[in-house]
């Protein structure tokens, strides 16, 4: 009898141990299929350098092959992010699927003043575009072009679809605001971007805005601002989609300012290190996660094809369970889904 329960101890010691250490469910970095997955149309991505400077530019490129023609993303950085490394994995993913990448410099440092930030962007775009058509290699199908920004790049890609017509840009079919930020926290200004009336952005442009539910830099209200500001576009649509924090598993997904960060592989541990990585709104920095591949990449890969291809509409719009879905950690929970607000 004291064998047994001797033994009963020992196994029951042992079970707790390995409770202790099992190791902790992670959460899926990308769906397996469809919008937001890995799966890719081309094997590498191609730099084109451009101008340097507040009026500059830099593109991305589809190749592996080489496309003739590839519709074009303007990919608007956060304000003060000014290396392109900051968002690399998204803009790889992008290129990866066929899309040609143009990153307007819009700032030549942190003291570009912000009523240049949009004039700035406008000749950057215009610059890429002719330079791109130029080229002989892949050139813009300007009847496919969409934009997508963060922070302050978020309210410059919805203001950019608002003054196309009348700056002499393609139409952008599909806007993308995640985190956006005018400069204002708390009733307070820092860094003052102004003010575009969005009643501009055409009738048929599909239009998302993703904003963070612990995201205490940029918040919510900016976002609501651009959906309402954009009076002509239908509410079917647009939508605000709010990501949430999840702390089932390790690493813990952390909807702040960061989350839109998506470094490369190589360049996240450095993105990390920097001063603003250990701030609590920006833990996480440039860590590719599922409120990547879920949370952002999948809805505006989505709504590039709504836009494009008149397909996946129910990933990208309306409030659906495809539209919300973020997948599920390793044990089988689901992780936290986005939340309409709009």
């Amino acid at each position: 009898m004291r064998g047994c329960v001797g033994r009963g101890f020992v196994l029951a010691v042992a079970m707790a141990a390995a409770s202790v250490d099992a190791a902790p469910p992670s959460a899926p970095p990308q769906p397996l299929q469809g919008p937001g997955s890995a799966l890719a149309v081309h094997g590498e991505v191609r730099v084109q350098e451009g101008e340097s400077g507040a009026r500059g530019w830099t593109a991305f490129t589809p190749a592996a092959p080489v496309p003739a023609r590839a519709p074009v993303i303007v990919f608007c950085h956060g304000w003060g992010a000014l290396d392109p490394a900051h968002y690399r994995a998204w803009i790889d993913h992008l290129v990866r699927r066929g899309n040609i990448v143009v990153w307007p410099n819009y700032q030549d440092g942190l003291l570009t003043p912000g009523e240049r930030f949009l004039p700035n962007a406008v000749a950057g775009v215009h610059a890429a575009l002719v330079a791109l058509e130029r080229a002989g290699g892949v050139r813009p199908d300007l009847d496919r072009v969409a934009a997508v920004g963060h922070s302050a790049g978020g309210v410059l890609a919805a203001q950019l679809a608002a003054v196309a017509a009348r700056e002499g840009l393609p139409r952008m079919r599909a806007v993308m605001a995640a985190e956006p930020g005018d400069g204002s926290r708390e009733g307070r200004r820092r860094a003052s971007i102004p003010a575009v009336d969005l009643a501009a952005m055409p009738a048929s442009t599909v239009f998302l805005v993703v904003v963070g539910a612990d995201d205490h830099w940029a918040g919510e209200q900016v976002g609501l601002g651009l959906y309402d500001g954009a009076t002509r576009v239908p509410r079917a649509s647009k939508n605000v989609l709010e990501l949430q924090s999840d702390a089932h598993g390790a690493p813990a997904l952390i909807a702040n300012h960061a989350a839109a960060g998506a470094a490369a592989a190589d360049a996240a541990p450095r993105l990390r290190n920097l001063q603003l990585g250990q701030r609590a709104d920006f833990r996480h920095a440039g860590d590719v996660d599922a409120l990547d591949g879920f949370g952002l990449w999948k809805p505006f890969d989505a709504l590039l094809d709504t836009a494009f291809e008149q397909r996946n509409r129910d990933v990208a719009l309306g409030g659906t369970d495809a539209q919300l879905w973020m997948g599920r950690w390793s044990d089988g929970v689901r992780v936290a889904p986005l939340r309409v607000l709009r």
